[in-house]
């Protein structure tokens, strides 16, 4: 599907929290068919990290879409 009607993800916010080796990173997306066409999506990516002192290293990641019965809080959106 996404070969076929195009896949483009945006980033329009992000809100880290840091610790020593350890980080936790909420990704606010918008998702379009075509680079400039209008969102057909947003969500929210939960991410873990963990730097081994030389690079970041994504441990896990998790992702929920916004609907209209749970729209994304203004906190995420800047």
């Amino acid at each position: 599907m996404m070969m076929k009607e195009g896949f483009y993800e945006r980033g329009i916010a992000s809100r880290t929290v840091h610790y020593g080796h350890i980080a936790h990173v909420f990704t606010t997306y918008e998702s379009r068919h075509e680079p400039d066409a209008k969102p057909f999506a947003r969500g929210i990516n939960s991410m873990q990290l963990l730097s081994d002192g030389k690079r970041w290293y994504i441990v896990n990641i998790l992702w929920d879409s916004e609907t209209p019965d749970q729209p994304i809080p203004q906190e995420f959106l800047k």
